[in-house]
């Protein structure tokens, strides 16, 4: 047992317990980048597993689901589909959107009781059971949960809706739980939807349970051709797939980038490692000598990473479940972004991700811990033994270097992979490494600089020059984190700058009305002519919006119907492309730069859109920017629309204002004719551009936390760094004192060193983040987003970072060098 515990506590505990600051920091770091990690993961999890949860609870026992997004299907299609031989049973649906008198939107579902009681969907509560018939009185509804808390309602109230300016008066005779998590959702019989408001013979869903035996697959071959245009068969686990698709690469990003403070924090623990390994060669040697054998210093290495790293995984764990759970109930599954209408979720137990992120927290502290421990155990016993072996060290060939470059340019040209561009996140990866590899030549460009003035100057030189491979160690997790928050910060820079000018370049009248934000929430039709004459308002552009299903396997794209000068359309949109001029006299639409990737569709290309009863054919006359509809967006003239589908709906209402009318002017009119207009969506176009920056920092919120963490870690790993640098120089400082530096000299020292090293990594990092931010802008946003914006460097908050990064770096060299200066007289009496 004496021969165990003495190389235990001599190799592997008694150094890290001599310094319990470095390693108290380099626990943190691993504990903060697995807490960020697993949080980021479990969000994403739990996200996913809410939208397929509430799509299977929906439909049951359904095999498959047919819809028509944006429009409507009809009731034909119930009879038609339920009489086949291979249909056990159907429940069609028909869902529109209401307002309550305080103001609040909810869904209304016209349901089939019976038919939804028999497929097993929970849009029934219990309580119906004595008295069943209650569900098909037209007066009569059931709310859900959130339906309830945000109408302040009970069982048995009353309660008034309106869809499309129908008013209608209901009682509440039962509750259910929320079939959809956050989402105000009304229950009423279907034909009562159908009379109350005008709707006889709509659905716009229609749930289908096979018969025993019947391949769905051939089912869907079968009556696909001859359903109505934009309209679509799916699994309901496939409807799941294509709702989590939508968010896919959002998801990838923030996970991808979640795992750079796992990485910083490995790097943190080769920091604290590096230095350890560097102080305790000396009793290594003696172990040797004693008999400790090469691979047990290999071994004893990793144990200390082990004891930094275990630590470290049990406080991230934790951490990570909290921090997740909080940003669920801030901010939802998508942490604000808006891919999913659930405005919070439930976090469940995963255990094998826990475990997953802990295990990754101590696999990057032994990596941390790895190639310290491996260049200690080659060191010659007798060259330890004396003195000046304490900055021996083996690095690695810069020539290794220009492999990894070479792999990380192939990864910046591989596509992307189920929507996430792997291969521009592997080359990230490689380019860090490459960096590190070539940071102790990098630092050897202090030898190209002037000969510094006087005997500290050429003493400060001369220092550097010769011990290039420590202050490389060093150096090594503010480079790293450095270049990703340099990364990460011109990225967000440059796509808010894009945000911004685009909104400049798009928002040209002087008042916007919408009425909400759904395709169900419309203006009243007859408004244009109320408003729109002179001197009052110049000019006014109508719109209408609905999603239509163009691109199989994907999303609904949205549909923008509006007042376009087909001969000037860049006064509304801000072209990219132009087609060539049309001679075969097709009508023209506009699709946004995500369509065109989504869908590999160019100028000039003819498409045919699912509107009408046989559908359309236009031809795209260009490809305009938009930031506003992930899923992709189609513009075409209102006209053509309301000629091709009968619809006269608008849903927004674009005004220019007379030269003697204000805003205050026109919005007391509107209230006069329109008392129900105190709850639309009214606003000038500085207050959309205020209100979507603002949406757009709430949607980076994430990403601004991982560039703070990164550079907390960044900063914890320096402050080690150097302070255990200096820490190591104590009998260097000790001669100095004895030659005749004085201590403000030895002072000026340090200060010229943190200054110039912390400068010098600071540049670095800076390139190095400009590199990786050109791969993100250029690669990751078009591979994963689909849309492009242009590099713009955020000097204004990049350069006090910096400053601010060099300042702390040298306070920590000098803080460091201040507790040694103590302890000069012992050390010239050792030395």
């Amino acid at each position: 047992m004496k021969n165990w515990r003495i190389p235990w506590r001599a190799a592997v505990w008694l150094p890290l317990r001599d310094k319990p600051g470095a390693s108290l920091l380099a626990i943190l770091g691993v504990a903060l980048g697995v807490a960020l990690a697993l949080a980021i993961a479990l969000i994403n999890v739990q996200a996913v597993d809410n939208v397929a949860a509430g799509l299977r609870r929906l439909s049951g026992t359904a095999d498959l689901v047919l819809d028509r997004p944006g429009g409507t299907l009809s009731q034909e299609w119930v009879r038609r589909l339920a009489m086949a031989p291979e249909v056990q049973r159907v429940a069609p649906q028909l869902r529109v959107t209401a307002v309550a008198a305080n103001g609040q939107y909810l869904e209304v579902w016209g349901i089939e009781p019976l038919a939804t009681a028999a497929m097993g969907q929970p849009l029934l509560p219990a309580s119906l059971a004595s008295k069943p018939f209650a569900i098909f009185d037209p007066l009569h509804l059931v709310l859900d949960q959130s339906a309830l808390q945000r109408l302040h309602l009970r069982v048995g109230d009353s309660l008034s809706l309106e869809v499309r300016g129908v008013q209608r008066h209901f009682r509440v005779i039962g509750s259910i739980p929320d079939p959809t998590p956050g989402q105000a959702l009304a229950v009423m019989d279907l034909g009562a939807v159908q009379w109350l408001w005008g709707r006889e013979g709509d659905i716009t869903r229609l749930d289908i349970r096979l018969q025993a035996g019947i391949d769905r697959q051939k089912f869907v071959r079968q009556w696909q051709d001859a359903l109505p245009p934009g309209s679509f068969l799916r699994s309901p686990r496939k409807e799941g797939r294509i709702q989590a698709q939508a968010s896919f690469a959002y998801r990838a990003n923030l996970l991808v980038l979640s795992l750079v403070a796992l990485f910083t924090g490995a790097f943190l623990v080769h920091t604290t490692l590096s230095f350890t390994a560097i102080r305790q060669r000396h009793s290594l040697a003696i172990l040797r000598v004693l008999g400790l054998r090469e691979r047990e210093v290999l071994v004893a290495g990793q144990l200390q990473g082990l004891l930094l790293g275990i630590p470290g995984a049990m406080l991230g764990v934790p951490a990570g479940i909290l921090i997740a759970r909080l940003a669920l109930q801030q901010m939802g599954g998508d942490l604000g972004a808006g891919y999913f209408s659930s405005a919070q979720a439930s976090l469940a137990a995963h255990p094998f991700l826990w475990a997953s992120f802990g295990l990754a927290g101590v696999a990057a502290a032994a990596f941390g811990a790895f190639w310290p421990a491996w260049s200690s155990r080659h060191l010659p016993i007798v060259r330890i033994l004396g003195n000046g072996a304490e900055e021996d060290s083996r690095e690695i060939s810069y020539w290794a270097a220009l492999p990894l470059g070479v792999l990380a340019l192939a990864g910046v040209l591989a596509p992307a992979w189920q929507g996430a561009p792997y291969g521009s996140y592997l080359a990230i990866a490689l380019l860090l490494f490459a960096m590190l590899i070539l940071l102790p030549g990098l630092l050897r460009i202090i030898g190209l600089l002037p000969e510094f003035p006087g005997a500290l100057g050429h003493l400060l030189r001369a220092q550097l020059l010769r011990q290039s491979g420590r202050a490389s160690r060093s150096l090594a997790a503010i480079v790293v984190a450095f270049s990703l928050v340099i990364a990460m910060a011109v990225m967000v820079g440059s796509f808010r700058d894009s945000v911004a000018h685009w909104l400049q370049e798009i928002l040209h009248a002087d008042l916007y009305l919408e009425a909400g934000g759904r395709d169900g929430d419309t203006l009243p039709s007859n408004l244009p002519s109320e408003l729109c004459h002179p001197p009052l308002v110049t000019y006014c552009s109508p719109l209408r919006r609905r999603t239509i299903q163009l691109l199989p396997n994907r999303p609904p794209v949205m549909l923008l119907a509006q007042g376009i000068n087909s001969q000037d359309p860049g006064r509304t949109l801000h072209l990219l492309e132009r087609a060539a001029p049309d001679s075969q006299g097709l009508p023209p639409v506009w699709i946004s730069e995500i369509l065109a990737r989504l869908g590999h569709w160019r100028p000039g290309q003819i498409i045919r859109l699912p509107l009408g009863p046989s559908g359309v054919e236009v031809r795209i006359a260009g490809i305009y920017q938009d930031y506003a509809y992930q899923q992709g967006a189609i513009t075409l003239p209102l006209h053509d629309y309301q000629q091709w589908t009968g619809d006269k709906e608008i849903n927004g209402l674009a005004l220019w204002l007379g030269a003697n009318t204000t805003t205050g002017d026109l919005l007391e009119r509107l209230h006069r004719l329109y008392p129900a207009s105190i709850h639309w969506q009214i606003a000038t176009p500085g207050q959309i551009r205020k209100r979507s920056l603002e949406i757009f920092d709430q949607s980076f919120a994430a990403t601004y936390a991982l560039e703070a963490v990164a550079i907390l870690i960044g900063l914890l790993g320096v402050g080690n760094g150097f302070g255990a640098q200096t820490l190591l120089r104590q009998q260097e400082f000790a001669l100095l004192r004895c030659l005749g530096l004085r201590r403000r000299d030895i002072f000026r020292l340090l200060l010229g060193e943190g200054l110039l090293l912390s400068s010098i990594g600071v540049v670095l990092g800076t390139i190095l983040g400009l590199v990786i931010s050109l791969i993100l802008i250029k690669r990751v946003n078009p591979l994963s987003f689909h849309w492009q914006m242009e590099l713009q460097i955020p000097w204004g908050d990049v350069l006090p970072l910096a400053a601010g990064l060099i300042l702390l770096c040298t306070l920590t060299m000098l803080l460091a060098a201040r507790r040694v200066m103590g302890k000069d007289t012992e050390l010239l009496h050792d030395q």
